[in-house]
């Protein structure tokens, strides 16, 4: 195997002396997809255009730990420290001991692309990017499905919050679902297409409270509020590009994989348009950082009929609303809004208000009869 050397363990040495959030590059490799970090801190990068998957130890030395594989894509360890390796094309989710010995592999799926371990068990939660659906495969190799919702779309990215809720990212049309025990689906955001050649959502991961999703075309970093709808706001990245240094002003190349260390507060980045590892390190954040108070704002009647009314309380001031549907879908917006709202032309069922203020965003479920 190919040996790749790099500054990793001098780096996180340095930056355990300072606070600033710093990204630092990797050049070695071709890293391009989904990330994992295992119990020893060892990086584990997926090559999705080769055939590789690349592992990066604390002592900062890399080879190309696993070969051969047509499109490797997810990753995750199970509580054995075994790695389990998505092959998109292959059809296939192969598993390895951590010295990269084959365990066994599992055949005939609809290119699995992202995967996580289960909360509760040794059992592994992956996606179908072709088929559309969310699977779950048992520790002797049964496959059962979790959701086959119609809003899946190629979905791809899938993590867990700190209460074992599952959350899931679709490729094709960046949005990012709730997955309910019924295999229903919740909206929680839709992130913004910015005319990038890739518009597509990389992965997502969950972190601080917060989901965390990269959007490739924009070159950008997203956190997400998991409790509002479309409450989201960019992270890090502007322009694409490969600038390291404090977060405000580095840049990134089409990102794509993610992911956090145990303690939360190092982030791991692969730039698919270069290849390169990414690193983001000291990362914390304030748990006030999406919070606007809901009692602030106040609508009603809810269930409505025609028109819906907004209460403002402490000098407010509304400066957009947006409606938006079940799916996610922008229906309506007014950038000079009075305090009601005529929803008599739509059609009944469920939809979101999005109101934002001079002090902030509040997102509100509101039901048209």
């Amino acid at each position: 195997m190919k040996k790749i050397t790099f500054t990793l363990f001098v780096y996180l040495c340095f930056v355990s002396l300072i606070n600033a959030q710093d990204v630092t590059t990797f050049f070695d490799g071709t890293p391009d997809d989904a990330i994992v970090v295992d119990s020893n801190g060892n990086i584990y990068c997926s090559n999705y255009v080769g055939d590789s998957v690349f592992k990066f130890t604390p002592e900062g030395v890399g080879t190309a730990f696993i070969t051969g594989l047509i499109t490797p894509n997810g990753l995750a360890i199970n509580s054995n420290n075994e790695l389990f390796v998505c092959d998109g094309q292959g059809n296939r989710i192969y598993k390895y001991d951590l010295d990269g010995n084959l365990i066994t592999f599992y055949n005939h799926l609809g290119h699995p692309s992202g995967i996580i371990k289960s909360p509760n068990s040794d059992a592994m939660i992956f996606t179908e990017y072709l088929g559309n659906k969310i699977n779950m495969i048992s520790s002797t190799g049964i496959v059962t499905e979790i959701s086959s919702a119609p809003q899946l779309a190629g979905p791809v990215g899938i993590a867990f919050d700190e209460n074992d809720n599952l959350y899931v990212g679709n490729y094709n049309n960046r949005t990012i679902y709730k997955v309910l025990p019924n295999g229903d689906l919740d909206f929680v955001a839709l992130l913004p297409n910015e005319g990038g050649t890739i518009p597509n959502l990389g992965f997502i991961t969950y972190a601080q409270g917060r989901i965390w999703a990269t959007i490739m075309g924009n070159n950008k970093i997203y956190m997400v509020n998991p409790n509002g709808i479309n409450d989201f706001e960019v992270f890090a990245g502007s322009s694409q590009g490969g600038a390291d240094g404090d977060i405000s002003i580095a840049t990134f190349n089409t990102p794509n994989g993610i992911t956090f260390n145990d303690a939360e507060d190092t982030m791991y980045v692969t730039d698919f348009g270069t290849k390169n590892l990414r690193i983001i390190s000291n990362i914390a954040l304030s748990n006030e950082e999406f919070e606007l108070d809901n009692r602030l704002i106040q609508i009603f009647p809810n269930p409505v009929k025609d028109k819906i009314k907004i209460q403002t309380f402490e000098a407010i001031d509304i400066e957009v609303v947006r409606l938006y549907n079940l799916e996610g879908k922008l229906v309506s917006e007014q950038h000079t809004p009075s305090h009601e709202i005529d929803l008599s032309s739509m059609m009944a069922g469920v939809y979101f208000i999005e109101i934002s203020t001079n002090k902030g965003v509040v997102n509100k479920k509101i039901i048209k009869d």
